[in-house]
């Protein structure tokens, strides 16, 4: 038996350039910085490669690293810093010290020569004695006892972050000169029962708010806002490649988010992430379109082998049942590529959280049979529903990645997803309409309760090559595609217009249309290392998106259309396009081993607008080990969406401050109708980022960041109310215009360390604090007229919460055993309805101050598979209720006791018992 096998496949590899740089080794001291220029590559490759730049001696599994990816290293570092980073994500722990590696007696033969090439065979089967800084790199799931006696990576080094920076330098999250929150896989998963990701980022990070799905689209695509800003003022990408829109341009969103046409992050399952990087500023300068509050990088995974299977049940207080099941493989493609795939399928049944409408009390008082029994929900006598809706799907997403012969690689990855939704609509009673008109009072002495089918379907497909040039350019050439399908279906509704059938029934059913989003984006980007100090990147980016309304059946576009919810027009109907191409550059330049300053300079030009030229400047400054200062100003913009400016849709809605149920119909932006009303052409939003903070070391274990910042933004589209048109009885008339000027203030601190118990317990705490407020600064008329009304102004300055935090503590018990409890605070913010200082029945209500406890528990039965014991809002906490006193404006009449829109929302407590096997 060789000396390979009896070491189950370890290979020492020895790299050194000649005896004399060996001999110099020896001498070297810890601090000091070589020059390194690697690709993202295998982690065998690119130990290789760090051993040439450095001329050092590497020792490591060859076998057992080659399956990890490293992350990309360029500029000057010290050895051990240049490892930690460049093995930052993978399970490779390092140890590193001065000293004699001794005597290597190298393994020889067969078996060695299967693994490195020629010249290092001859190099290794010479035994020799030298001295120079020795690195044991192991993999973190190997048994040799000389991992066991190697603290683990994670614990000695920072995430690398690469959102901020197109540079292919590494920066650590302090050396980012903006504020990045990086969120593990561990972390994202914990705690259950949440309908999507949406849940976690919302409980994760304070300054991120979703509100509860309720209303037409709005049921299928959550509303969701960073720092209080709109769902389309946030950067989503994936794998750093921006993230296609969904089909929904909200109509029920959040008053702050209302009109946006953003992503629907829910179509990612959270099994595939291997992190989540939010990085939290302005940085419309360096990535384009949209990323006004912020950007979301959600990195997935890319191990080569293994996987992991997840299985979860819940169930709420009160009674309503949750499932996941999940899994995520890893698989080889020959010896130089991955193919990493991750399935999620989800089952949530609806929640039902209201209170009998009084008219449907007086039915069930007057002995009127069948009450609330066309519920699809099973919850009659309730002829109306208020909570989450029901929610199913599967949702899939690869990654995929192959490294060629010159250190370039080949990269792919994409998505496919199916979902469902179901959420109920207003309850009509017998004196509606649609009942008297169609003389069907016998049929329905009950009313009815429409409810409506969202199904989407979403899809993307991103590929490019990567790699680095001769001259030690960096060069990055992407193509994507996404796509998003919204299709509508409404049941247990009444077309007024339509003839009853002739057996005396009427239609119930239609399909009423759908919306469609389709995106295609080209990326030329490049990054050079000018000299070690300074580092340009610079690109070209053209991308075209594609609005499609698509009509319904042919029973949903006579006359009216159903009652609840209409069809697009066959006139309206159809694809609306726009293409844009872009140009950048970045310049990093370290100043000094303290002083790092950042320039970007971008500029777009939109085949429906014009042009945009926006620019930031960004700097970070080390005062000392323990304190770095960090600011940025930049220019920023989101472009109107082709589905802003030709949706079109009439809606059931409800004045915001009389509560009266009106029909309120939508015209495209550009329409006849809209400019005889005063409308004009959508242009882009254009906003103004100031920031400014500080990072600071408190001891060794804990870690403190705040920054303070003010976003200006000027010209918000937002779709306007309120404007009747002549002669229609009572109808109104809605486009999307250039409406508002808002201000957006606040600041974000988060800390973070830890402590000791004893030997075996240690407790990591996480407080993360957001502070924001929302001023509307002005308002532009449309034909004399402001757009927005007073109440809708003041319930985008108070429906979010002006203060969030979230409280951490994560326990490890003993070996196997680990305790996650989680404290969630939602502040004090007014309910949209009325207003603030309304007369008596007309006033807002304000919402208190809630927090919300989370509990999980953690038992670690093998190496293999642990079993999690958990509940989220442990004391079933509910937001205020407003109750019909005659001073605040309320819902009790349509069964709602909650404020409808709240960020905090009023889902009750749940718990749930979820399996990990990991192979």
């Amino acid at each position: 038996m060789t000396r390979f096998s009896k070491l189950s496949g370890w290979v020492f590899l020895v790299l050194f350039l000649s005896a004399s740089t060996a001999s110099m080794a020896a001498e070297r001291d810890g601090d000091e910085e070589f020059y390194f220029s690697i690709p993202r590559l295998s982690a065998d490759k690119a130990l290789t490669r760090f051993a040439r730049q450095a001329d050092l001696t590497l020792l490591f599994p060859y076998q057992e690293v080659k399956k990890f990816k490293t992350r990309p290293l360029h500029g000057r570092f010290t050895i051990h810093n240049g490892l930690r980073l460049m093995l930052s994500g993978t399970n490779i722990v390092l140890s590193t010290g001065l000293g004699d590696v001794g005597d290597l007696a190298e393994p020889t033969g067969d078996d060695l020569s299967q693994e490195i090439d020629e010249s290092t065979i001859t190099a290794a089967n010479e035994p020799r004695r030298f001295s120079t800084i020795k690195l044991a790199v192991v993999t973190a799931d190997s048994n040799s006892a000389t991992q066991s006696d190697e603290p683990e990576l994670s614990d000695s080094v920072e995430e690398i972050v690469i959102l901020g920076s197109r540079s292919a330098k590494a920066r650590s999250i302090t050396g980012s000169p903006v504020p990045v929150d990086v969120i593990s896989a561990e972390q994202f998963s914990a705690l259950g029962n949440g309908a999507d990701i949406t849940d976690s980022l919302k409980n994760l990070v304070p300054s991120y708010n979703a509100t509860p799905a309720t209303g037409d689209g709005s049921a299928f695509v959550r509303p969701t806002s960073l720092r209080g800003m709109s769902p389309d003022q946030t950067l989503v990408l994936v794998n750093g490649k921006r993230r296609h829109r969904s089909a929904l341009v909200h109509f029920f969103a959040p008053a702050a988010g209302n009109g946006s046409h953003g992503v629907d992050v829910a179509m990612i399952p959270s099994i595939a992430l291997k992190n989540v990087q939010i990085m939290r500023d302005g940085a419309a300068a360096q990535y384009g379109s949209d990323a006004i509050a912020g950007v979301i990088n959600f990195d997935l995974r890319d191990a080569r082998e293994g996987g992991q299977i997840r299985a979860a049940y819940g169930q709420f207080y009160d009674g309503e049942m949750s499932t996941k099941v999940a899994a995520n493989l890893g698989f080889g493609v020959g010896d130089y590529g991955f193919l990493n795939a991750s399935l999620e399928v989800v089952d949530n049944e609806a929640l039902s959280r209201g209170v009998i409408r009084p008219d449907t009390q007086a039915l069930i008082d007057a002995g009127v049979s069948g009450v609330g029994a066309d519920s699809p929900f099973g919850d009659a006598p309730f002829t109306q529903t208020w909570g989450r809706p029901e929610s199913s799907g599967s949702r899939l997403f690869v990654n995929s990645g192959y490294d060629l012969a010159n250190g370039a690689e080949l990269y792919a990855f994409g998505n496919y997803a199916d979902t469902h939704g179901r959420y109920r609509f207003f309850y009509r009673d017998v004196s509606h309409p649609s009942i008297s008109d169609l003389g069907l009072l016998d049929a329905l002495p009950a009313g009815y309760t429409p409810y409506l089918d969202g199904e989407q379907t979403d899809m993307s497909l991103v590929s490019g090559l990567r790699g680095e040039f001769t001259g030690g350019s960096i060069f990055d050439f992407s193509w994507g595609y996404g796509k998003n399908k919204l299709d509508y279906f409404l049941f247990n509704t009444l077309n007024p217009s339509l003839p009853l059938l002739a057996d005396g029934s009427a239609v119930r059913d239609f399909d009423v249309g759908a919306y469609q989003q389709e995106e295609i984006n080209i990326g030329v980007d490049f990054s050079t290392q000018i000299t070690d100090l300074v580092s340009l990147s610079y690109g070209v980016e053209y991308r075209e998106e594609t609005f499609t309304l698509v009509p319904g059946d042919a029973n949903s576009l006579v006359g009216e259309g159903p009652s609840g919810f209409s069809s697009p027009s066959l006139e309206s109907a159809g694809s609306f396009d726009r293409d844009n191409v872009a140009v950048y550059a970045d310049l990093e330049h370290d100043i000094s081993d303290r002083w790092l300053m950042q320039y970007a300079l971008r500029y777009e030009n939109f085949s429906d607008f014009g042009g945009t030229a926006n620019g930031k400047i960004a700097t970070r400054y080390n005062l000392n080990q323990a304190m770095t200062l960090r600011g940025a100003i930049s220019t920023g913009f989101h472009a109107p969406t082709p589905g802003q400016a030709n949706i079109s849709s009439v809606i059931t809605t409800f004045d915001g401050r009389t509560g009266s149920q009106i029909e309120e119909g939508l015209v495209p932006a550009n329409s006849a109708a809209a400019r005889d009303a005063g409308g004009t052409e959508l242009k882009e939003e254009v906003s103004t980022n100031l920031s400014f903070g500080f990072t600071t070391s408190l001891g060794s274990a804990w870690d403190l960041t705040v920054d303070f910042y003010r976003v200006d933004v000027e010209d918000r589209i937002y779709r306007t109310g309120d404007i009747p048109i002549l002669g229609a009885n009572g109808r109104t008339l809605s486009f999307y215009t250039n409406a508002l000027d808002i201000e957006h203030q606040g600041a974000d601190v988060v800390l973070n360390g830890s402590f000791d118990w004893g030997d075996t317990t240690n407790t990591t705490l996480t407080f993360a604090y957001a502070h924001n407020e929302i001023k509307v600064s002005g308002q532009t008329p449309v034909a004399g007229i402001n757009p927005v009304s007073a109440s809708t102004i003041e319930d985008i300055e108070n429906n979010y919460p002006d203060d969030r935090f979230t409280l951490s503590a994560n326990t490890s018990l003993r070996e196997n055993l680990n305790l996650l409890l989680r404290a969630a605070y939602y502040g004090s913010h007014f309910d949209e309805r009325g207003m603030i200082n309304g007369l008596p029945g007309d006033r807002s209500a304000k919402i208190e101050p809630i927090v919300f406890v989370d509990a999980e528990l953690g038992w670690q039965y093998s190496d293999e598979f642990e079993l999690v014991l958990g509940v989220s809002n442990l004391f079933d906490s509910y937001v205020d209720e407003i109750a019909d006193d005659g001073v605040f404006a309320n819902r009790q009449e349509v069964g709602l006791q909650y404020p409808r829109r709240t960020a905090a929302n009023y889902e009750g407590g749940s718990w749930y018992l979820k399996g990990i096997l990991n192979f």
